[in-house]
């Protein structure tokens, strides 16, 4: 009797999921897919929703239509706030939009109308590894001569990574970076570090840096210090984590948090209140993408670094930020000037 009970029991779940599917085929079927991108076109971001668009509908049942709508403002705050508050909620619109959003909600910046938590995360395309380097002309070999040593890196200004992750290593890892902010954005940082105006770049994703300077790289006109990721790239295994470089406990919780961006870079994600089986049949699509041949071989001509993340990892991955104590987000608020 037990046995003909689970039995019963795992038939019961096949029929219910393949009727969630089939509404799910019903439901797409002629539809359109809006991807709602935090950032201007022309970006590495708008170039991985179109990514996106091109190739998840053949992985979706009903082969929706999918298209991009940019929607710039505030590091993807703008386009993050229209996803919680009013974009609709029944899966035909996702977002793409930057790590540090949020970030902003769990530091209390009054701007971030929204809660990571109740998102649904689709998944990301790949964990970045964001480096500290300076250019191959600079004395400095390694982050121990940051510590005796003042280095000048550029930076875009207050909250972004390129000022946060130097203060980070200045406050917590005893380096020395001096930080000269107001550059508008990466190629003009690039652009005073090759011209030798700044010595130094703190907050460069490598997969970027590989796409946009591969001769810099290959050359190895770049000499690098440290890397906020989850594991080292296994080309620089001689270059440590921020998280090693912590001196303390406390430290080290910072650095983990600062380094959840790696993670969250470069996500897909759906509004709260999507059904839950429109949500499964989307992560299932976004990993199928990311292991198929045609869409690999795409990634590989555009210089698209692909490492897939469940989006059951990111979820838990914005749980566990939400729930970092007070002190540690007080700390974190000094370092990256949030209000």
């Amino acid at each position: 009797m037990r046995k003909n009970f689970w039995r019963s029991l795992a038939v019961l779940s096949s029929l219910l999921m393949t009727g969630a599917s089939a509404r799910a085929a019903d439901f797409y079927e002629g539809k359109t897919i809006t991807i709602v991108v935090g950032f201007t076109p022309g970006g590495t971001y708008d170039q991985m929703a179109r990514f996106y668009s091109r190739h998840l509908p053949r992985f979706l049942p009903g082969k929706p239509t999918v298209i991009v709508q940019n929607m710039p403002g505030a590091g993807s705050m703008v386009a993050t706030s229209h996803l919680y508050n009013a974009a609709a909620r029944d899966g035909t619109v996702l977002g793409v939009i930057g790590g540090g959003t949020v970030w902003e909600a769990i530091l209390g910046n009054p701007q971030a109308r929204y809660d990571p938590k109740a998102f649904n995360w689709v998944g990301g395309k790949s964990r970045d590894n964001i480096t500290c380097l300076v250019w191959h002309t600079s004395p400095i070999r390694t982050i121990e001569d940051v510590r005796t040593r003042e280095v000048v890196v550029g930076s875009t200004g207050p909250g972004s990574r390129t000022m946060t992750f130097p203060k980070a290593l200045n406050e917590l890892a005893g380096t020395k970076f001096k930080i000269v902010a107001g550059y508008p954005g990466g190629n003009e940082i690039t652009n005073a570090l090759e011209k030798g105006e700044v010595e130094g770049y703190c907050g460069w994703a490598l997969g970027s840096l590989k796409q946009r300077a591969p001769a810099w790289y290959n050359e190895k006109k770049l000499r690098f210090l440290v890397q906020f990721a989850t594991e080292r790239d296994r080309e620089l295994a001689d270059v440590p984590l921020a998280t090693d470089l912590a001196k303390t406990p406390a430290a080290s919780r910072i650095m983990e948090f600062l380094t959840s961006d790696a993670t969250l870079a470069w996500t897909l994600l759906a509004p709260p209140g999507v059904p839950a089986e429109r949500v499964a049949l989307l992560r299932t699509a976004f990993e199928a993408m990311l292991k198929d041949p045609a869409a690999l071989a795409e990634a590989e001509r555009e210089k698209l670094e692909i490492g897939p993340v469940s989006g059951a990892d990111l979820q838990a991955l914005v749980e566990r930020l939400a729930e970092t104590p007070a002190e540690t987000i007080a700390a974190i608020k000094v370092i990256n000037n949030a209000k």
